[in-house]
């Protein structure tokens, strides 16, 4: 192939990288720029990522460097006449480039290296500097080349910190070796030092030794060969655009609920190309719900170009909420709503996940009706009800539960799975005991209704007179009446306020007599109750009592009662009337008198004990 029919295919595909049709492709930049994800808690998703670089290395530092000898008149010519296009197609696709000039000719010549115009954004300086060039001197084949190279390298320029710095060599001869004190391997070391990239454009024999194949490949440059004279400001263009660029993508932030990495972890691409990379963000396993935040910028060469992409992760759990409710004794089943939440936020995609009951200590069919089925939980949605019917019933029995479990779900994660359904009693728990007696001596009784230790009842008794004897002591009755009640009398409804249990007892005339003691009792009542009122959580009892004592004579002198509680003292011990006892449940009202002797200690002439004997309260009167 001829030197320009080689040139020419290198010009085809220059001419696809000039800027009119760099427009066309995409943007420069990180494609997805944003990511928005959601996942369960451990989960991970891969992203392919795609980085667009630019047609020209970005923000570059451009040195065109001349080979001015005698034999470079034509190349000469056609830069310095394309120096207006060269900068303005650089500067179209990276408008912060800024541009350097400076030529070599050989150690033979007054001036073998010199700087025409410093790194600058001013391209009528960069057009000065190129009038500056003439072609002369030289004379034999190597000149110093790698000796202007070095200088560049090291100092002749000063280069931005940030830019992508690059040498634009064209020339038609290799270089002495050394050339000024300084080696091929040298020359490299000092422009990857400096982190030079040279684009070297041959139009003769620039490497006819290999150093410009050399020096573009350790540089990441370009070589361009046989590239006529007239044609050294496009083929400059060309290897701009041809130049190798590194992209790495480095996490600049990352909350600790994520892990972001990106394989490869660096693509090399000829500017303009597009680097792609597998991205692949996962959630903890222990990651709480909500919204969770990375971003990455990818490196161009090791330096930020704003190609930054942010990566938003909603982690979603499901949880299943705890429900109480009462049993109820009949009627229609009794609806249990728990209640499915979507935690972290609602989802861009639908989240669906199953549901089943199962037996506790309550049991399907008898306790609540089994249910399962599916939750869907539609974009934008964080709450779904799950109904479960419990069956009333009127038995008595201990709270029950029942569990509802969420599995399987799908676009989230679970957290709380389990809910507990418990069921609450509200039937009768337990029932009242009552009890009213009239009189009783040291356990010996008259008009006793509704037994002790039985459940409460309506009842009544009468005895017209009686006469109990224990001991020393003699108690005679007149008129003994006693009664309970109890309402409702259907206890297997459910219990309200306003149930109660009442017990009654009266004497209308009493005479009790021992050894030098006579007491005499007129009309003597008690009443006890206890009543179901409304109180925090439920029904409470609430316990009443009184009693009264009509007239009193005690060895014939009359002593004033009432109904308030009297203890009045005599000779063999004292006399105690209207006492009240309320403990453990149990309220126990007596107006009849007791008697307390110093002997024999404890004695109880005239008592009536008595108890609950269920969970409810026992009533008692005497």
């Amino acid at each position: 192939m001829s030197r320009r029919s080689t040139f020419v295919a290198l010009t085809t595909v220059g001419a696809l990288l000039i800027p009119a049709a760099v427009a066309a492709a995409a943007p420069p930049g990180v494609d997805p720029a944003t990511v928005d994800l959601t996942l369960s808690a451990g989960q991970s998703a891969d992203i392919t990522k795609h980085v667009t670089t630019s047609a020209v290395p970005p923000n570059p530092d451009l040195v065109l460097l001349a080979d001015t000898t005698g034999s470079m008149g034509g190349a000469i010519t056609n830069v310095r006449t394309g120096a207006n296009a060269i900068t303005g197609d650089v500067l179209a696709a990276q408008p912060t480039a800024q541009f350097g000039v400076a030529e070599y000719k050989d150690f033979t010549d007054s001036v073998p290296f010199k700087v025409n115009q410093g790194i600058t954004g001013d391209t009528a300086a960069i057009q000065a500097g190129t009038n500056q060039w003439v072609a002369s001197g030289g004379g034999d084949t190597p000149e110093a080349d790698l000796n202007a190279l070095y200088e560049l390298a090291t100092g002749a320029v000063t280069f931005r910190p940030d830019g992508t710095r690059i040498i634009a060599w064209f020339g038609d001869a290799p270089s002495h070796d050394p050339s000024g004190g300084h080696t091929l391997a040298q020359t490299i070391d000092a422009l990857k030092a400096a982190n030079i990239r040279v684009v070297a454009v041959n139009v003769g024999a620039l490497d006819a030794t290999g150093q410009a194949s050399a020096i573009a490949s350790a540089t990441g440059g370009v070589l361009l060969n046989n590239v006529p004279s007239n044609q050294v400001s496009q083929a400059i263009l060309e290897g701009i655009k041809s130049i190798e660029v590194t992209v790495a993508p480095h996490v600049t932030s990352c909350d600790p609920q994520l892990t972001l990495t990106n394989a490869p972890a660096s693509v090399k691409v000829a500017s303009g190309d597009v680097a792609t990379f597998t991205e692949t963000v996962a959630a903890a396993a222990d990651a709480a719900p909500g919204t969770y935040h990375c971003t990455v910028d990818y490196l161009v060469d090791g330096v930020s170009r704003g190609f930054v992409e942010t990566t938003a992760v909603r982690v979603l759990g499901l949880s299943i909420n705890d429900v109480t409710v009462n049993e109820g004794s009949g009627g229609a089943p009794v609806p249990a709503t728990f209640t499915v939440s979507l935690l972290g936020g609602a989802g861009p995609n639908p989240v669906t996940v199953h549901y089943a009951t199962a037996n506790g200590t309550a049991t399907a069919p008898a306790d609540y009706q089994a249910a399962s089925g599916d939750v869907t939980f539609a974009p934008g949605e964080t709450a779904k009800p799950v109904t479960v019917p419990v069956n009333p019933d009127t038995v008595d029995e201990p709270d029950e539960t029942f569990t509802v479990t969420l599995s399987a779900p799908a676009g989230a994660g679970l957290i709380d799975p389990i809910g507990v359904g418990t069921i609450v009693d509200d039937d009768r728990d337990g029932v009242f005991s009552c009890t009213g007696t009239a009189a009783n001596v040291i356990g010996i009784t008259a008009a006793v209704a509704n037994p002790a230790n039985l459940p409460c009842a309506d009842d009544s008794k009468t005895v017209l007179d009686a006469t109990l004897n224990a001991g020393l002591i003699k108690v005679q009755t007149h008129a003994l009446t006693a009664s309970t009640d109890l309402a409702p009398d259907n206890q297997s409804a459910a219990p309200a306020a306003g149930d109660h249990a009442q017990a009654t007892a009266k004497i209308d005339k009493t005479v009790i007599s021992t050894v030098g003691l006579t007491i005499e009792l007129g009309v003597i009542q008690s009443q006890a109750a206890a009543t179901c009122q409304p109180a925090p959580g439920g029904l409470a009892p609430a316990l009443t009592g009184s009693s009264s004592v009509a007239s009193l004579k005690i060895n014939g002198v009359s002593v004033t009662v009432g109904s308030a509680p009297l203890t009045i003292a005599l000779v063999i011990g004292s006399l105690k009337l209207n006492g009240q006892t309320i403990a453990n449940g149990v309220v126990k009202q007596q107006a009849r008198p007791r008697t307390r002797r110093a002997t024999p200690a404890g004695a109880d002439p005239v008592n009536h004990p008595g108890r609950a004997v269920s969970a409810r309260p026992g009533v008692h009167s005497s």
